[in-house]
């Protein structure tokens, strides 16, 4: 696999807004690891130092790094969470998690009020179909955590941009082995035009093929 140099980058927010929500994108795939912290940076640095020792509590998160490496890999602060209480980051995060599709995430609790059950001895177990249809009966009835509440336009955009396997509209790229998070931000750095960015993207021209969509 070539060894890309990306730059990884990070949203910007108010640096007196140090808690929020943050997220973790494999390129390759398009999954995402999603998380909270009262200070956002330290936590996502921590998460990096343990991917590359290879000893991250994720084993899925942890595979994927090994097998991609850590070039496929975006390290995120979000807008979306930035100052909330840790109360209403955790509710935010569980909010995501619940509409994110599995397939789509490396989390594997949808529910922080039950990281718990991570250590239940029968956590990750496969069930019989006689134990999932009781379990499934029991909990008929019982009400969803988000029943009643309404969700904000941010978050609807954010879970809506997400599920599509984008965080925005923006397409990241690379420019002579360089990372840009879109053809904005490469336009910015290189001085070059932006359609002449995208054109030379889409191009077949062997001279243009340091210019590829990420």
């Amino acid at each position: 696999m070539s060894s890309f140099k990306l730059k990884k980058k990070e949203n910007l927010f108010d640096l007196s807004l140090k808690a929020g929500l943050y997220v973790i994108t494999c390129l390759a795939n398009r999954k995402h690891y999603i998380g909270e912290s009262g200070n956002v940076t330290p936590r996502l640095n921590a998460h990096k130092n343990k991917l590359r020792r290879g000893y991250h509590e994720n084993q899925a998160l942890q595979k994927d790094f090994h097998l991609y490496g850590e070039k496929l890999f975006i390290f995120q602060k979000l807008l979306l969470g930035a100052g909330l209480s840790k109360d209403q980051r955790l509710d935010l995060e569980n909010l995501i998690l619940l509409t994110l599709p599995s397939e789509y995430r490396y989390n594997v609790y949808v529910n922080w009020r039950k990281r718990e059950a991570i250590l239940n001895p029968f956590f990750g177990k496969i069930h019989s179909k006689e134990a999932r249809k009781s379990q499934s009966l029991a909990k008929m009835g019982q009400p969803s955590p988000f029943a009643g509440h309404t969700q904000t336009n941010d978050v609807k955009l954010f879970i809506s941009q997400i599920n599509s396997g984008k965080k925005d509209r923006r397409k990241p790229l690379f420019i002579n082995f360089d990372y840009y998070e879109s053809v904005s931000e490469a336009s910015q750095k290189t001085g070059l035009n932006r359609r002449l960015i995208r054109e030379r993207c889409h191009s077949q021209a062997l001279r243009f093929a340091n210019y590829t969509w990420a």
